[in-house]
């Protein structure tokens, strides 16, 4: 085995390291000084470290081991005396000795390690990565850091990649970003190029002329779905990223059928911002073929000036509606109403995999597969985890488009809550500042975790901005939508709740928070939010930034922080879920169903073409018993009961809830208050009490201890005199309970709620309702927030209506219907 000596001149004396089989570790350690004597230098003492022990050889042993070595090798950057000198000592003893790279901070720590391409730049020197490993580390671990060990791989990623520990360092401070760094990866823009003329399509020459308009031919993935028989009336799962084309694949389908009258559309989707969005385009662009379009969102009972605008007569060649709205029809027994179906589309198909509302999506298309077996169906997704198992249970063609059409730079940038709004600033006027070779300005959209903090974020923000969510107002909805699809909004702050579907044409998403409420995103929200940067008819490319907050949870429930949750989703891909439901909500659809058969037979039949798994015979016995179904011989049928039940998407227990109300002689006004609660209500001057109280309240009047901290001892002293007022006045009225657990009791939500309902039939529409509750209480709420609470006790007060009518209360019911017509409006 080869023996090497490695010297490091120093200043007074020469460091020495025994080297062994080219091993990092020494065999020993030493110090040699020189002398100077007639015949030129010589060694003079050699101290040896060996063991922790301290031992001296002679000159002789020394020189002797330097005649046994292999190769004598003297380090470059050492002192040029002392070397020189040794150079001189190894003429005279007709030895010679070698000039070598190694890393000077590995001779520091009495190892050896030469300087290679692998070598790490470290302020004027390179350094060999093991050290510059170990340089990191002692950054990475420092006390006011809290990296997580996937954040730790990632920044050491970086710095393998630049071979440069200052620029790598220099990457965690968000004053540099440094974007050649923060760049996770490319995700590279691939097109197939095949396609179809718009003119040669089989269909109908009206038709023909509005598609015209557009475009002279189809986007590759629509030219895929007419190869794979689209006008064939084949059923289809289409799964593509953002922005390439599926919503007219629907179309095609839907409108063509419409004009061979083949039967109406049913388009169906996730959220009602995104079903008024294709309301709206589908009356402008099919209107003139006389084609008539209706919404249908949940019940949607509470009359609004946008509502009263809005056609939902069923009668309509187009029938947009949410998952809940088209199911409500034909939990209400109206499926009849809905005439010939010749096309159904499911957008956001992946929505069957929502823990909440999953079995709610299975079970309409069971049921419209029911009542309409000769319809076509077309499934939508950017984000399927198996497309080809789901399409075969679908029983559906897959058209899967695995294409790009812009490419998309994903970043990743570690940083502290309070620079969060620094960098976003940055980032997106560097974005407003570029313009696409299509013309387009660049444009953004932060996703956040809540409602709250759309509107903080959009208010800190210094340029124009507007917050986005459920919340508000279809009308300040739709005015945001329009002036970003303008080019006029530099950004748009909204929830990761809609990701999904809403029309916002943006180059750059900003994750500014993973989570979506105190839950972290999982992997197919990540994709949906994803792919909403860069659209092919305005970008060149797309541009997502997560911003990581190391050591940040949102529960003390979650055992991963913030960071490692963005390491994790970057390096991710989609699991599919399982479809399995309670006995809640196999009893929920099961009832459902059987609002449109008295079958066992077809009911059977319906379950067997969803994808969850139901216990039918086992379930259907249970609901007979609890007196929600009756069956004569072959037949089963939904009692009153659980006709009330199933049409008003309730709960076994929730049914059993407003029956034992009932019987018990309760007010319509507190049975629904006691069935669901409005919430989502804020301390108007929430930043104003944490400041004068020294402490951060959280913004929701029902979250935590912040009644407690408000109303302990003087702490309402130190507020404002008004906000002193409002309290007051808000305790006088819903904190006077006698429960031992107060204000956690839940009879404060209730009464609030009660007191929204008795607004309401003042004759309060939804934003006066806010004005009223910030001038009375000092607090505050979203217009649709308040809208869909509305709509929700109106359909309580009708299921409470019915079931006093099944049950002969009839003064409770009377009651339940003048509250129930006040409340519509």
């Amino acid at each position: 085995m080869s023996l090497w000596i490695l010297l490091n001149p120093e200043s007074t004396k020469l460091l020495v390291l025994v080297i062994k089989g080219g091993k990092k570790l020494p065999l020993f350690t030493g110090e040699l000084i020189l002398t100077k004597t007639p015949a030129g230098p010589r060694p003079h003492k050699f101290r040896v470290l060996r063991g922790g022990k301290e031992e001296y050889m002679t000159p002789a042993e020394f020189i002797d081991l330097l005649r046994m070595s292999d190769r004598i090798l003297i380090a470059k950057g050492g002192n040029e005396d002392t070397a020189a000198a040794f150079a001189d000592m190894l003429k005279g003893f007709q030895l010679d000795g070698e000039l070598v790279n190694v890393c000077r901070f590995c001779l520091l720590k009495r190892r050896f390690n030469f300087l290679n391409r692998r070598s790490i730049r470290y302020h004027s020197m390179k350094i060999c990565e093991e050290c510059a490993k170990e340089e990191l580390s002692k950054v990475l671990n420092a006390p006011y850091c809290h990296y997580s060990e996937e954040a730790k791989e990632r920044i050491e990623e970086m710095l393998l990649q630049t071979k440069d520990l200052d620029r790598t360092i220099g990457a965690l401070d968000p004053e540099g970003l440094d974007k050649e760094l923060t760049r996770f990866d490319i995700v590279q823009a691939s097109l197939d190029t095949r396609t179809m003329k718009i003119a040669e399509l089989p269909i109908s020459k009206r038709f023909k002329d509005i598609l015209l308009q557009k475009s002279d031919e189809l986007l590759p993935v629509q030219a895929k779905a007419v190869n794979t028989g689209l006008f064939e009336g084949r059923h289809q799962l289409v799964t593509s990223v953002t922005a390439t084309g599926k919503t007219l694949i629907g179309e095609l389908a839907g409108i063509e059928n419409i004009l061979r009258k083949r039967g109406k559309m049913l388009y169906l989707v996730p959220l009602v911002a995104l079903a008024n969005q294709k309301y709206d385009q589908f009356t402008d662009k099919y209107g003139s073929l006389g084609i008539t379009t209706s919404i249908r969102i949940g019940s949607a009972r509470i009359r609004t000036s946008s509502t009263l605008k809005m056609r939902r007569a069923l009668d309509s060649n187009i029938i947009v509606g949410t998952y809940e709205g088209i199911d409500f029809i034909l939990r209400s027994g109206d499926a009849d109403l809905l005439g010939k179906i010749g096309t159904v589309v499911i957008d956001e198909v992946h929505t069957l995999e929502d823990s909440e509302r999953g079995h709610r999506v299975d079970g309409v298309i069971g049921r419209l597969k029911y009542i309409a077996p000769a319809a076509q169906f077309i499934y939508l997704s950017a984000t399927v985890a198996e497309p080809l198992a789901l399409a075969q249970k679908l029983n559906a063609a897959l058209v899967e488009y695995e294409y790009r059409p812009v490419p998309i730079e994903r970043h990743l940038i570690f940083c502290e809550e309070h620079d969060k709004l620094r960098i976003m600033t940055r980032l997106v006027r560097e974005e407003f500042a570029k313009k696409s070779t299509k013309g387009h300005k660049g444009q953004t959209i932060i996703f956040t975790n809540s409602r709250r903090n759309c509107h903080s974020i959009s208010e800190a923000l210094p340029m124009l901005s507007a917050p986005y969510h459920a919340g508000l107002t279809q009308f300040v909805r739709k005015s945001v939508e329009e002036r970003f699809l303008k080019g006029k909004l530099p950004v748009v702050v909204t929830t990761a709740a809609l990701a999904a579907g809403v029309d916002f044409p943006a180059s750059q998403v900003i994750f500014e928070s993973l989570a979506m409420g105190i839950e972290w995103i999982n992997m197919q929200e990540f994709m949906q939010m994803v792919g909403r940067a860069g659209r092919p008819d305005y970008h060149d490319r797309g541009n997502v930034v997560l911003l990581a907050t190391p050591n940040k949870r949102y529960s003390s429930e979650q055992t991963d922080a913030e960071d490692t949750v963005a390491v994790k989703l970057l390096k991710g891909s989609m699991v599919p879920s399982s479809l399995d439901y309670g006995e809640d909500e196999q009893m929920e659809e099961i009832l459902a169903s059987a609002a449109i058969t008295t079958s066992m037979k077809d009911l059977a039949a319906i379950h067997k073409r969803m994808l969850g798994t139901f216990e039918l015979t086992k379930l259907v016995t249970r609901l007979l018993q609890y007196k929600f179904l009756e069956k004569r011989e072959d037949n089963i049928s939904l009692t009153p009961f659980g006709q009330i039940a199933a049409c008003h998407f309730l709960s076994v227990s929730a049914a059993f809830l407003i029956r034992d109300s009932v019987l018990k002689g309760m007010g319509p006004l507190e049975i629904v208050t006691n069935l669901e609660f409005f919430d989502g209500v804020y301390f108007k001057h929430a930043t104003q009490i944490s400041t004068a109280l020294d402490i951060n309240i959280p913004s929701r009047v029902f979250q935590g201890a912040s009644l407690d901290i408000i109303f302990e001892g003087d702490n309402i002293s130190k507020l404002d005199q008004n906000i002193q007022d409002q309290l007051f006045e808000f305790a006088a009225a819903f904190l006077t309970c006698k429960c031992k657990s107060s204000p956690y009791c839940g009879c404060a939500e209730r009464r609030f709620s009660s007191k929204i309902v008795e607004i309401r039939m003042e004759g309060y529409d939804p934003a006066g309702i806010v004005h009223k509750m910030e001038d009375l209480y000092g607090v505050t709420a979203y217009p649709g927030d308040i809208l869909g609470y509305l709509d929700n006790v109106v359909r309580n007060l009708d299921a409470v209506e019915k079931v006093a009518r099944v049950y002969s209360k009839k003064s409770i019911a009377n009651a339940a219907r003048e509250m129930k017509r006040q409340v519509e409006g």
